[in-house]
């Protein structure tokens, strides 16, 4: 028997991802993790493990429905949840382990029919050695992989040691949540759209707008700084605000001074947990809310901090919306707002240095195609801090990039004083970048085109049936037009039934319905 509800809202962003991107380059949205095992463990225990698992929570049993018709007639994306099995288990040799997990590593998962975990295990001369786990970002957040790999420790420890396992009851599962949210009525999400529409309404068109050029390179680098962790709590003690907001505060500083800009906005990973009431359900609960941090009036760093307090605050508190509703607020606006930010927390573990260590990775090609312009994450340590950058080369090139994290790092440590409060104009002077050089603007209208009529006909036909629609202006957007963006899978599915073949991500843009019709080609088969 299975059972079914509309994906959760914290699930609205890493499904888009996912399928913005293209397939080959899907797994940049993998997780994967090397998983300890306890000493005299054995394959069965394993296998028995994650089976219970499978049972005990029902997201990682799930498969996703993107282009069926829910109750109401309208195409949504949907979770299934089907009877409890066997984790699938693969076994692998450590003569050919690095082949087996780089192929469940790379290869996209099929939605539809796959359960969102994949499991090897590697064995050498029949003694298992390591356990490999790689999950779907859609179905999990850290929270979320923080509560499995505890279950999973407690499940093999116990079975290790002869015992009994204690886990904690599951109170929630994802389609509790997901029903939760679907009786929502427009009331009760009104007082958090309104605080959305109000960040919307600020947003700059392009902070990148002095920096940006032609280029379709990436870079990606980190910078682990020992020291940061100390400097940064210190600030968040003497301002009272937790350290989030000192780093938030670095970032919309840095930003400014890179950028030329004093309206900076970029997008910050909120978590929905506390917000939506169901903080322990084992699915994903966050996605990127959009931040803006007005620098005019040369504010001091120490006032940056204290707003950066409040903007995580309200971010918190109105997280729980779908995020679906707030892309297409700023997608409405015709904004660029995809620098993006995330806090992720590594304690207990260790940063492994105790030096200052600059490090270059290979270029993020992947991740260059899935939309952002820079992702930057923060890694806290029990003993130290990292800021992992990567970046389009359009709006910083790898010598900027290394710039940046640095100007970053300076910055806070500058602040580990008391008696050091900089104003924007002089953490600009200190972090140092050259002032960014005038940019000649380019047309973005569309050519004329003829000769589409057909296509665009069939294109606005679906886009009025998929989403409920009456006329429909070939003259807008997609989303201008009342498009909603979950309902993209099904759009592009109604297409090839038609005959024509279309990809998901011109739709998500401010281009003409009439402009996109000419990119539309016969399907094959």
């Amino acid at each position: 028997m299975t059972k079914s509800a509309n994906l959760c809202w914290g699930q609205h962003h890493h499904l888009l991802r996912y399928l913005r991107v293209p397939a080959p380059s899907r797994h940049e949205a993998h997780i994967g993790t090397s998983y300890p095992l306890p000493a005299g463990c054995t394959v069965a225990a394993v296998r028995t493990a994650l089976t219970h698992l499978v049972r005990r929570h029902e997201v990682l049993r799930t498969v996703y429905d993107l282009t069926g018709t829910a109750a109401d007639g309208r195409s949504w994306p949907r979770q299934v949840v089907q009877p409890p099995a066997p984790q699938p288990v693969i076994e692998a040799t450590t003569e050919d382990a690095v082949d087996v997990i780089v192929g469940l590593t790379r290869t996209p998962f099929d939605l539809a029919r796959e359960w969102p975990l994949r499991a090897c295990v590697v064995t050498d001369g029949g003694r298992l050695v390591r356990l490999h786990l790689v999950f779907n970002h859609l179905a999990f957040d850290d929270v979320a992989l923080d509560r499995i790999a505890a279950e999973l420790d407690e499940l093999l420890a116990a079975r290790t040691e002869g015992r009994p396992a204690v886990l904690d009851p599951v109170e929630h599962q994802p389609v509790d949540l997901a029903r939760f949210e679907e009786s929502r009525t427009e009331a009760d999400l009104e007082p958090a759209l309104s605080h959305w529409r109000e960040v919307v309404r600020k947003l700059p068109a392009d902070v990148f707008s002095k920096r940006r050029k032609a280029s379709g390179a990436a870079h990606s680098a980190s910078f682990t700084v020992p020291s940061l962790l100390s400097a940064s709590r210190a600030i968040a003690a003497r301002e009272h605000v937790w350290p989030s907001a000192v780093h938030l505060a670095a970032y919309a500083v840095t930003l400014a001074a890179y950028t030329g800009q004093t309206l900076v906005a970029h997008r910050m990973y909120t978590s929905q947990r506390d917000a939506s009431g169901f903080g322990g359900t084992v699915t994903c609960l966050s996605y990127p809310t959009p931040v803006v941090a007005d620098l005019g009036g040369d504010p001091r760093f120490s006032a940056v901090v204290k707003e950066s307090a409040t903007r995580v605050s309200q971010a918190m508190t109105h997280a729980h919306v779908p995020y679906d509703r707030v892309y297409e607020l700023v997608a409405e606006k015709n904004v660029r707002v995809v620098a993006e930010l995330n806090f992720l927390d590594n304690a207990p573990r260790s940063c492994r240095t105790k030096r200052d260590r600059y490090a270059v990775s290979a270029a993020p090609a992947d991740w260059a195609r899935a939309g952002s312009d820079s992702y930057l994450r923060i890694y806290e340590w029990a003993d130290g801090i990292t800021l992992a950058l990567q970046a389009l080369d359009a709006v910083m090139d790898a010598d900027a990039v290394e710039h940046f994290l640095r100007g970053y790092a300076r910055l806070v440590e500058a602040h580990r004083d008391p008696g050091t409060d900089l104003r924007v104009s002089e953490a600009a002077a200190l972090i140092g970048f050259a002032p960014p050089e005038p940019r000649r603007t380019r047309s973005e209208a569309e050519p004329e085109r003829t000769g589409t009529a057909p296509a665009e006909r069939v294109l606005v036909d679906v886009v009025a049936e998929v989403n409920g629609l009456g006329e429909v202006d070939p003259a807008r957007s997609y989303l201008g037009a009342g498009g909603r963006v979950l309902r993209l899978p099904r759009v592009v599915e109604a297409l090839h039934e038609r005959g024509w073949s279309a990809g998901l991500v011109p739709f998500t843009t401010t281009r003409p319905l009439s402009a996109l019709a000419h990119e539309l080609v016969p399907a094959r088969g």
